[in-house]
């Protein structure tokens, strides 16, 4: 037995690789130099390899890659987007220069520069990003911007979809489909890009509708329709009157909230909810002023 297992431990060490020592000597150092000048001269060359597909990219799109002063605009199908030439060339330079990925692009509406702007910040889908040319992986973010209809729906381009939101809103506009399709494939509301609306069911027999047609109001208008209520009755004109408005500056999480009112305001712990947007409620459904009336009793009492 003890034969085997010494055999089996020989030819386990055996499989291992080599562990190099380092030396001192000349053959040794210039050795590692070579290597080391060998990977230089490789990267450079990949460098160029990655620039002539990065080239060929913007020289067939000459409509819709453009050039200003100081920076490079990509014209999507959905949106504008602006990269700023010295941010790109200066990562190239020194790599080793600010941060890690690429820089959020400015983002205008599709065919304009200026108006309504956020900002996007677009990763190019690779495991070993690491390991790429930065042409690589220029060639590959225009590409991912010439195509922003397409790549809005992968997963990992929440960034892109938010964005899109935040320049359009609920609106019809040339994103108004990728938007329908992510709404309604990650919230059980219906989108209605003609009216500037989603709605959505609710609980205790409600229907909420959410709109953004009025530019005059800065988040939200909210309705809603009680069981075998036929008309939308406004409940909040601008959410951005929310206490805690930044937790429902999307659409997606005022849905979130919508979906499960008016029982959430009835039966949740206070902080469950927003509530400025329980007492408008409140006014039109007794069981939430009775949960704020006993709230305020309670405090009163303590």
């Amino acid at each position: 037995m003890l034969s085997v297992t010494m055999d089996a431990l020989t030819e386990m060490f055996s499989d291992e690789e080599e562990i190099e020592e380092p030396s001192p000597s000349v053959e040794y150092q210039t050795k590692k130099f070579e290597q080391f000048q060998g990977e230089i001269d490789g990267s450079f060359t990949a460098m160029q390899t990655s620039f002539d597909y990065l080239k060929k990219t913007i020289t067939n799109n000459p409509e819709r890659i453009l050039f200003d002063a100081e920076n490079i605009i990509v014209l999507g199908n959905l949106a504008t987007y602006t990269v700023p030439l010295n941010a790109i060339l200066s990562r190239l330079r020194n790599p080793f220069a600010g941060g890690s990925g690429l820089q959020a692009t400015k983002t205008t509406k599709k065919g304009e520069l200026k108006g309504k702007e956020t900002t996007v910040c677009i990763q190019p889908d690779y495991q070993n990003v690491s390991d790429l040319p930065g042409c690589d992986i220029l060639d590959s973010y225009f590409l991912m911007l010439l195509n922003d209809d397409k790549f809005i729906h992968l997963p990992p381009h929440q960034p892109l979809r938010r964005a899109m939101l935040v320049l359009y809103g609920l609106c019809v506009s040339p994103a108004s489909a990728s938007m329908k399709t992510w709404i309604e494939s990650t919230t059980a509301a219906e989108f209605k890009p003609e009216e500037a609306a989603v709605e959505i069911k609710g609980t205790n027999g409600w229907k909420w509708r959410v709109t953004d047609c009025n530019p005059l109001v800065h988040g939200f208008t909210i309705w809603f329709k009680k069981k075998n209520q036929r008309k939308w009755t406004k409940v909040i004109e601008d959410s951005s009157n929310f206490e805690y408005s930044y937790h429902y500056d999307d659409v997606i999480s005022m849905l979130d909230l919508l979906s499960d009112s008016p029982r959430v305001l009835i039966e949740d712990e206070m902080y469950a909810s927003d509530e400025y947007f329980m007492r408008e409620v409140a006014k039109h459904h007794q069981p939430v002023a009775q949960r704020l009336e006993n709230e305020e009793a309670r405090r009163a009492a303590s």
